[in-house]
């Protein structure tokens, strides 16, 4: 899977991002998500978008199309953005139905976020989308 290098100081709302975090029990997992807050009271809050949690890619074009417009960053390395569509709390209120179901909503510490480098991650997108993204026929 292909990914870039960033910075955590460039994390924006919209980013598709995965660091590494580790949990309560100890374990240090990678975490692929949709940022909607980069820091809201020392916290990065998102929509994790790991496979196990989003049925099928269909499913995943459509939860970025309720949270706004997908931008390509990187077409090579298929990596893009979303520019949200309203505030965290209006993508949340679009999207409830979606996140109930497959229980992706998340808060982190940014602090111990921060401890994992930070990339901006790619996704597996249906080939019809993609090819809407970067605008061929």
């Amino acid at each position: 899977m292909a990914k870039l290098p960033y910075t955590w100081s460039k994390v924006d709302r919209g980013d598709i991002i995965s660091f590494v975090y580790e949990t309560k029990e100890g374990r240090r997992l990678r975490r692929t998500i949709l940022v909607l807050e980069p820091d809201r009271k020392k916290l990065l809050h998102g929509i994790q978008l790991e496979i196990s949690n989003v049925a099928t890619n269909r499913e995943l074009k459509k939860l970025l199309e309720m949270a706004g417009k997908t931008e390509v960053v990187d077409e090579n390395k298929k990596i893009y953005r979303v520019e949200l569509d309203g505030s965290s709390k209006q993508i949340y209120q679009k999207l409830k139905r979606l996140i109930k179901r497959h229980d992706i909503y998340r808060t982190y510490s940014l602090k111990k976020a921060k401890k994992s480098q930070v990339f901006l991650e790619d996704l597996r997108l249906p080939p019809t989308f993609v090819k809407e993204l970067v605008g061929e026929d």
